[in-house]
């Protein structure tokens, strides 16, 4: 078992442990009763067997010289750590607290992993060097132009013309924001993978929908302010998928 398997396999005990294995009533229990929630502390015995689990497997399969109070005392460390930002968590809902808190989990993991493998600056920056290469940052920055940025540009164009009035059952106040941006995560993944008869069946798919929405709106103004976005979302979505194609080669 190599040192990146054993990376691999505590950040797989984390995401079984905090995604699969905790009941949707121990969520509630935290998020209402705080460092009070005895559910809080079953998820962190979850998450301390597993990671003993784990590092006592990698010992084993790797012949580790390391001692057993060492692999205990670092299972106990993440799973105490894991409780401290979970009850910190608890305090403060929102996804951007959600994204906080398993980026904190991340670190300790990775702090541990660090720690127990006695892992080289130059391997580091080996394995730096194989995530910061260039077709690498160029697919990151593909994504990343594709949500906020894109939505940016889509909106200065919108605006530019009058918002057509919607009526009561308009829908979901954000819904298009986040399903254009799915959609251009989509078609762009599509793309890069050479599957154009599945982009094609998604812009399909859209304009039933829409077809189906506008019908029933009868408003000539909305018809073409909703094709107007959705040909400018798919229109950029594929100039940059192919630009990215042809620089990946």
């Amino acid at each position: 078992m190599t040192d990146l398997s054993l990376l691999l396999s505590l950040v797989l005990a984390h995401v079984l442990a905090d995604f699969f294995f905790q009941p949707t009533a121990w969520v509630q229990a935290r998020a209402s009763q705080h460092w009070r929630a005895a559910a809080l502390y079953y998820h962190s015995l979850l998450h301390f067997g597993l990671t003993l689990a784990v590092l006592s497997l990698w010992h084993w399969l790797s012949w580790s010289m390391l001692s057993a109070w060492l692999l205990l005392g670092s299972a106990l460390l993440i799973a105490a750590s894991h409780c401290l930002i979970d009850v910190a968590k608890s305090y403060r809902p929102g996804f951007r607290y959600f994204l906080l808190d398993q980026l904190l989990h991340m670190l300790v993991i990775v702090l541990v992993w660090l720690a127990l493998t006695d892992t080289s600056m130059a391997q580091l920056l080996a394995m730096a060097q194989l995530m910061l290469n260039p077709n690498a940052l160029l697919l990151v920055l593909a994504y990343l132009l594709l949500l906020k940025p894109a939505s940016v540009v889509i909106g200065f164009v919108l605006n530019q013309i009058a918002t057509p009035a919607t009526g009561a059952g308009s829908g979901l106040p954000t819904a298009g924001h986040w399903i254009g941006m799915m959609e251009r995560v989509l078609v762009l993944t599509l793309i890069l993978v050479g599957q154009y008869g599945g982009v094609g069946f998604v812009i399909a798919a859209k304009s039933v929908l829409r077809f189906s929405d506008l019908r029933n709106a009868n408003d000539r103004a909305l018809t073409e302010y909703i094709l107007l976005g959705s040909l400018l979302s798919l229109g950029l979505t594929l100039v940059l998928g192919i630009g990215v194609v042809q620089l990946l080669g």
